[in-house]
Parts: C-alpha cells; structure tokens; sequence
C-alpha cells in the first residue's frame, strides 16, 4: 500500500528553540515510533524543515526550523519526502543541497527538487510516479532550488514526461493556511491537473484538514494538515493518512486519522476521537461551498486568530519554564524594532 502523510517538520522553532521537537530528536525521540509500518507498504510525506550543518542565518534564527543532520539518523524515516515547500529554502541555498543528501543519506529517496521533480517506482505491479510543487509566493534571498510557481506548460511538459501507463501523483503545497477549505480558484486548478493527466492530488500547507473529491477519474485531497508539526493550536494537531492500495488491480482508497501528542507524535486514532468539525465527512460537505468571497477571507482570518492565541500561550508557557530562551527572544525583537 503507498501510505500519504503530511506536513512533517522534524525541527525547533523559533518560539521553542532548545526545547522542541528536534532538541527532543537529538536526545533520543523517534516521533514516527507510534505509526504502524507494514511490510512492502511505501511511506510518502512533505518534509517541511532543514537538515543541515550550515545556516544563511546567525543567532537564534540559525537554529529555528533546522536540524543538524546527525539528529536524524535514528530515525524510522519515510520512503520517500516532498521537498518542494515554503521552509524548504529557510536557510538558503546551501542548507537545501545539505537536506537533500541528508534524507538520501537515511535511505529516503526526494522529489519536488527543481533538477528533480518527480521519480517513478514499481509497486504492487503498478508503475507510480511522485511529482512534488509549490505554489506559494514567498520572499526569498536566493531562487529557490526546488519546483515553484511553474507556467501551465511546464507542468504539462513534466506530466508528458512521464510514463503513460503510470499512477501519477502530485504532492502540491497551495491553499491557505488554518482554514478547512480550499477556495474557488484553488478547485479549478486541481480540477485542470487532474484533466491533464494527474490521478491523485495530494495537498499540504493549511495545516489543518480540508475535505476531499473524486473528479473526472481521479481524487483530490485538498489538505492532510499535519502529521508530525510542533504547534500548539489544537486544529494542528490533527492530519489524515491515505492509503492507496492496487493489490486488486485497481486503486482502492483509504482514510484515517492522525492525532499529534504532547510529543509531537502521530497517532492513528478513530473517528470518534476527532471533533466532528474535522472528519471527512462534514469537509467534504464544506467543499461544496464555492467562492472566494469576504466570508472566506473571514473564516481565514479566524483560523489565524485560533493559531495566533495558542501560540501566545505556548510563548508565556515558555517564558516561565524557559527564562533565558525568552530573554533571547526578546533582545532579538527589539533588535529588528530598532533596525526599522
């Protein structure tokens, strides 16, 4: 079975630098122990942070959303990342190329590279293949090295250049962040990439669940959140596994639940764990409102208020467990106050 996963960042960050998930990493956490690994299944998801040795940065924003690679060695890593996201290029240039032979250094093989944007494998009889692209627009120092923002024809150059017989996957990272639905604009375009030949959209980067459809032979998952992410907000803690298994000779979709604990670990977990607000079923139904009007940008703006209270929280949390990291955090704000 091909099991997809979501978000994945294995790092600190800047609200929890010496004290997250990838100090944690370093003394010893496996946060995949939890996951259920059968064998010939194949494990793909966005690897959203940095394995590196070296940083574009100084201070504390050189440890933020990286890792030294050695803390990852020990690690059950997935079969095969995304690396084509909006952290990816976190630390330049430099630290991208590191990543990558990072990850292969671990066994995992990468896609979404912009020398590199999709491989192709055989499993269970069927010839697959993962194509991995950003959609996002961020403000970069350097070009970034993986697939961003492509005309329409390349990405039709680059499904053409693909086996005709093969199952093609997309993993896209688009949409907006901590809303439980894509908008009109955003369907439009999945619904093109699969006309043009895609048969499995798989979407990352809201953080949170979006519903998912079956469209002209083929399945579009508009976001699976997070599947190991340390964020405090309790609508990041939950993501979606799928399976896709072609053992009967056709393609035979699966959906489950992940639940990230108080260690950033992943948990499969039933339904009735999860508020109603976020099972696929009442998704599904949000994807048939379609428009891109006030209300949405209003429901994106109230996912940002949730995001932005808990982290408040954590940040507070912080301060009066971890004294001197919030000392740092403060002289680096003021620092940029007085460079404004």
């Amino acid at each position: 079975m091909l099991c997809f996963t979501g978000d994945i960042n294995l790092t600190d960050w800047i609200f929890n630098v010496g004290f997250g998930i990838g100090t944690n990493i370093s003394k010893g956490l496996d946060p995949f122990k939890y996951l259920e690994w059968k064998d010939n299944d194949i494990w793909i998801g966005n690897f959203e942070g940095v394995a590196s040795n070296v940083s574009a940065y100084k201070g504390i924003y050189a440890k933020a959303f990286r890792v030294e690679p050695d803390a990852l060695k020990g690690l059950h890593h997935l079969d095969y990342y995304g690396f084509a996201n909006n952290h990816a290029m976190e630390h330049g240039g430099e630290a991208y190329k590191e990543t990558v032979v990072a990850l292969e250094s671990y066994g995992s093989k990468v896609f979404g590279l912009k020398d590199r944007k999709s491989v192709v494998f055989e499993h269970q009889g069927k010839t697959v293949s993962l194509t991995g692209l950003c959609l996002r627009i961020e403000a970069m120092k350097e070009e970034p090295l993986y697939w961003h923002n492509p005309e329409y024809k390349e990405i039709q150059a680059e499904i053409d250049s693909l086996p005709k017989d093969a199952f093609k996957v997309l993993y896209v990272h688009w949409g907006n962040e901590y809303i439980n639905r894509p908008s009109a604009a955003q369907k439009k375009f999945a619904h093109w990439l699969i006309d043009i030949g895609f048969d499995l959209i798989i979407g990352m980067h809201p953080h949170v669940l979006q519903g998912y459809e079956d469209y002209n032979g083929g399945r579009i998952y508009y976001s699976l959140g997070n599947c190991v992410f340390d964020m405090p907000s309790e609508q990041c803690k939950i993501g979606g596994l799928v399976g896709v298994d072609f053992s009967k000779g056709e393609s035979i979709y699966t959906e489950q639940y992940l639940k990230i604990d108080e260690e950033c670990c992943p948990h499969v977990v039933n339904e009735k764990e999860i508020q109603q607000q976020w099972h696929f079923d009442y998704l599904n139904e949000r994807l048939k409102i379609d428009d891109n009007s006030e209300e949405y940008h209003q429901e994106i703006r109230k996912g940002y208020l949730v995001y932005r209270k808990a982290n408040r929280r954590q940040l507070m949390a912080s301060a009066v467990k971890h004294p001197g990291f919030f000392c740092e955090i403060m002289k680096d704000f003021v620092k940029r106050k007085i460079k404004r």
